[in-house]
């Protein structure tokens, strides 16, 4: 049963962070892009990602789990890194592609265009008393590549 806990609630994870990045990644400046053809990422990206992880995950707006579900109620998400890359990734002067490094929280990714890049902590649901006590780290990216 802990296994199934624990690979339930990684994968659970992971995909509410893809659609978030994904959402965060279509507020797009249409107005920069249509002169200039970039993608310049809107203010509004972050609190679409806030919110679309927040749905998908039943969490409430401080990022802790409502009633009935997976995760404990009194354990909060985390947002540890959430990264608008649009002209290439940080210490790269070459653009794109790059490898975007997150030593902190071990996160390493390939970037081939403007993107979102996130990572999150969430305790791990401890179905019994005596399994570990340990958090997850999850990573995700979503790109425009060619850009």
């Amino acid at each position: 049963m802990e296994h199934q806990t624990t690979e339930t609630s990684r994968n659970r994870l992971k995909l509410s962070l893809d659609r978030a990045t994904h959402d965060a990644a279509m507020q797009v400046d249409k107005n920069v892009l249509a002169r200039e053809g970039r993608i310049v990422f809107t203010s509004q990206s972050k609190t679409v990602f806030d919110q679309t992880l927040q749905t998908n995950l039943k969490f409430d707006e401080n990022y802790y789990p409502k009633a009935n579900n997976l995760f404990n109620s009194a354990d909060r998400l985390e947002v540890l890194v959430f990264d608008r890359v649009e002209t290439g990734c940080p210490g790269s002067p070459a653009g794109f592609p790059c490898t975007y490094v997150n030593n902190t929280y071990g996160y390493v990714d390939t970037l081939r265009g403007p993107s979102i890049v996130a990572v999150i902590a969430m305790k791990h649901p401890r179905s019994y008393g005596v399994a570990a006590n340990k958090s997850y780290i999850v990573g995700s990216s979503h790109e425009y590549i060619g850009y």
